[in-house]
């Protein structure tokens, strides 16, 4: 039946869970795959680290065998005897020997002496070329001899003997292969240095014994049950555990490391080759290793490890089936349950899980709505009753006991103090960013009432409610008496204030009551901290001010005027249109200090006397420029905002700002003015230099300094203003006068061309040539004929 409904809700909570067993059986089964993968390569690592190590023993013996066969060609090759029978001139000639048989045979014999220091060589032995001789240890013979002598096991035949011994090489291994049964032999031949034309006048020859080798190698053939190579430098195979193999075998592989491994085949079959080289010669240790001998014991791994897996996946389904059925009936019991219990219950998308979870959750959003809307009402109560509270409208008593009772509000004595906050909207709202605007105004009044609280509750207690824009705390202590209550109260308004601005951002005017003894006292105590805060607004911004400093300016000591006589307005005005905002700033400054200083003005006073300065700002724009300017000049101006000032000095400053924007636009039509005088002035200076000309063009002297002492003015400064007001120079104009004429005479054709020059003002009738072509672009003849 279970199964039924299943098959009908694909996304019942059974199919979740069955995806979640599989997936926790998965993961067993991927770690054991993991450490499997790890395993394996532990193991391959294993092996190659304990072939390496074989390797190395092998380098090891073979080196110091190596090492022996090179000091004993060393010794050889700078024995004194055979070096003086290497490079003397004296054995040219075929009976050169006949009188020094006794010392070859002490050369031979000399050459014995080796034979006890080097116990791993098999046999040793220095061919001279030039006699064609050969010394052993004890004995010297010919060549031939002792060809047939040493080497009669081996397959090398004498001519190749004898080229490898007259080949001009350095030190070098080769393998000798063995007759028959006889083991194979590793020979190490030096060649005695020679000249590039005579070749090398002999060569010293090492023949070490391979048995002990042998032995090395075949215990890592054991091993490995591979085979093992050893290779000279040109990767030809001198030592092998297979007598049969090709010594050019590997003779193209490439070896560029000290050590290493790849895969290749041999003999048809994949094999591994793991190799390191010598350290101390040529020679390279090469281990052949089948690839399914190698890794025999990953693949029994792999096979118990797939086993395993596989066991432990069926079982996994199985459990998996069983559990899934036995957890799943608490739920359908559960479902079947709140079916009955709600008759409006509907199936929604989703599995069982998220039927309850809607279930749940419908019923605890109920209830925290409920909770949300009953706390709200409260607050919003409560501060409705601290509001008619602090305006005294609660009646007696009997109703202040009520209403404290009925909305949680505790007095801990019967002292009282107000702490009215003024908070500044524009500030808060510019440093907020991304919330609606409707949102910031209670959100900082959200902020401003749980921080005052918070730090009343530290050592009073408060309760803070808004009233006209403005945040109010009715501040209740927890002493009887009055000593350092005021002092707490401010104590507490500088810390409230201070952190709101630094941590929010929050700028805020604070004003503080006098301490009340009875709970009717506290509107009082409010109407005090209202007027303390309008007080801010004469003394200016200080922060925080208590009703006690207001006390002493009484009603009667208040002036009823304040000073600001016509003959200052005036010359305030002269000011500000002489541009002079410096002195017009300090003749506002000036008159604010008189007002302000020894006499104590109302707030309304001192407002006055701010639209007062306002209007002498505003006439003194009328008196500047044309109506139609100075009316869009003052709509730019912000009038306006000087009124909203918080306190004296801030509508002081915006006042300033005024005055030297005002002033600023004074100077401005100032130099208008000026220059506009100027330019009028340069225009008829101009149009009487231009009537001259024309009067006096034909005088054949006038030139610029007969113009600039005619009109009292230095020729370049005449030159410069005419060219910058005519945008023409003083000769261009000349000659234009002068040509103008010329080709009115030259159309009449009555007078010459000499003639004509010198009626038009030209002393030189090649001037007049010159110029005219220069002007014109062809001579006054060419334009007569023209003409």
């Amino acid at each position: 039946m279970m199964w039924k409904r299943f098959l009908v809700r694909r996304k019942s909570v059974i199919l979740t869970w069955l995806l979640s067993y599989f997936a926790i059986l998965i993961v067993p089964i991927l770690i054991s795959m993991l450490v499997y993968n790890q395993s394996q390569e532990i193991l391959k690592s294993e092996i190659h680290r304990a072939n390496n190590v074989l390797l190395k023993e092998v380098r090891e013996v073979i080196d110091n065998h190596v090492q022996n066969a090179e000091r004993l060609t060393t010794e050889l090759m700078w024995n004194v005897r055979i070096r003086g029978y290497m490079y003397s001139s004296l054995y040219t000639l075929p009976d050169s020997l006949d009188n020094d048989l006794y010392d070859l045979h002490q050369t031979a014999k000399e050459m014995a002496i080796y034979q006890s220091l080097y116990t791993a060589v098999k046999t040793y032995y220095v061919y001279w070329k030039e006699q064609d001789l050969v010394f052993e240890p004890g004995v010297y013979r010919d060549s031939k001899l002792a060809f047939e002598t040493i080497h009669e096991n081996e397959t090398l035949s004498y001519e190749m003997w004898l080229n490898l011994l007259q080949d001009n090489k350095s030190g070098h291994f080769i393998k000798l292969a063995g007759r028959g049964n006889s083991s194979d032999a590793l020979a190490y031949i030096h060649s005695f240095p020679g000249d590039n034309l005579e070749g090398s006048p002999g060569a010293s020859v090492v023949l070490l014994d391979t048995s002990q080798l042998m032995d090395t190698l075949r215990n890592v053939q054991n091993f490995s049950s591979g085979k093992v190579l050893v290779l000279n430098k040109n990767n030809q195979i001198v030592l092998s555990t297979e007598n049969n193999e090709n010594p050019l075998f590997l003779a193209n592989m490439d070896l560029p490391d000290k050590s290493g491994s790849y895969f290749a085949e041999y003999d048809g079959v994949q094999s591994e080759y793991m190799y390191i080289k010598s350290a101390n010669s040529e020679l390279t240790y090469v281990t052949v290793v089948p690839s399914s001998l190698l890794w025999q014991k990953t693949h029994h791994l792999k096979k118990i490890t797939y086993v395993g897996m596989l066991l432990s996946l069926i079982g996994g389904i199985g459990l998996s089936i069983v559990f899934l059925l036995r957890n799943y009936s608490p739920i359908q019991r559960l479902l079947n349950l709140l079916k009955s219990e709600e008759k409006t219950f509907v199936h929604s998308e989703g599995n069982e899980f998220l039927h309850i979870q809607n279930a749940i959750t419908t019923t605890l959003n109920e209830k925290g709505q409920i909770q949300l809307r009953m706390r709200q009402q409260a607050n919003m109560l409560r501060s409705n009753m601290l509001a008619r509270m602090f305006k005294g409208r609660l009646g007696n008593q009997i109703a202040i006991d009520e209403s404290l009772s009925a909305f949680d509000v505790r007095f801990k004595s019967d002292r009282f103090a107000v702490i009215l906050f003024y908070m500044d909207y524009e500030k808060f709202d510019d440093h907020l960013e991304g919330i609606p605007v409707a949102d910031k105004p209670w959100l900082m009044q959200f902020i401003v009432t749980n921080i005052v609280e918070e730090m009343a509750g530290e050592r009073h207690i408060g309760y803070v409610c808004e009233m006209d824009n403005n945040m109010v705390c009715l501040l209740n202590f927890d002493a009887v008496s009055e000593v350092g209550l005021l002092d707490d109260a401010i104590s507490l308004a500088e810390r409230a204030r201070t952190f709101l601005s630094e941590k929010f951002n929050i700028h805020t005017l604070v004003s503080v009551s006098e301490i009340k003894h009875s709970a009717e006292e506290i509107s009082h105590a409010y109407r005090e901290a209202v007027d303390a805060l309008e007080y801010l607004v004469v003394i200016g911004d200080r922060g925080i001010v208590t009703y006690e400093e207001t006390k002493s300016q009484e009603a009667d000591q208040l002036q009823s005027s304040y000073y600001y006589p016509i003959q200052v307005e005036q010359q305030l005005i002269n000011y500000v249109k002489a541009g002079d905002a410096r002195k017009a700033e300090e003749m506002i400054r000036h008159i604010i200090e008189k007002n302000t200083g020894q006499s104590h003005l109302s707030v309304e006073l001192i407002k006055c006397l701010m639209v007062d300065l306002i209007s002498t700002l505003m006439k003194t724009m009328g008196e500047i420029g044309d109506i139609q300017e100075s009316a869009s000049v003052m709509n730019a101006l912000p009038f306006s905002e000087i009124m909203n000032g918080e306190s004296i000095k801030e509508m002081e400053a915006r006042i300033y700002a005024v005055v030297q924007e005002v002033s600023d636009y004074a100077m401005d039509k100032q130099r208008q003015q000026q220059q506009s005088s100027r330019n009028q002035a340069l225009e008829e200076r101009s149009a009487e230099i231009i009537l001259y000309i024309s009067e006096n063009f034909k005088d054949q002297n006038l030139n610029i300094s007969m113009i600039g002492e005619h009109f009292s003015m230095t020729p370049t400064y005449l030159s410069r203003l005419f060219k910058d007001q005519t945008g023409n120079g003083l000769l261009d104009t000349i000659n234009h006068y002068r040509l103008q004429l010329a080709k009115e005479l030259l159309q009449e054709r009555r007078d010459s061309i000499t003639s004509i020059a010198s009626q038009v003002g030209f002393h030189d009738v090649n001037t007049f040539i010159r110029v005219f072509k220069k002007y014109e672009g062809v001579t006054p003849g060419q334009y007569q004929k023209a003409l």
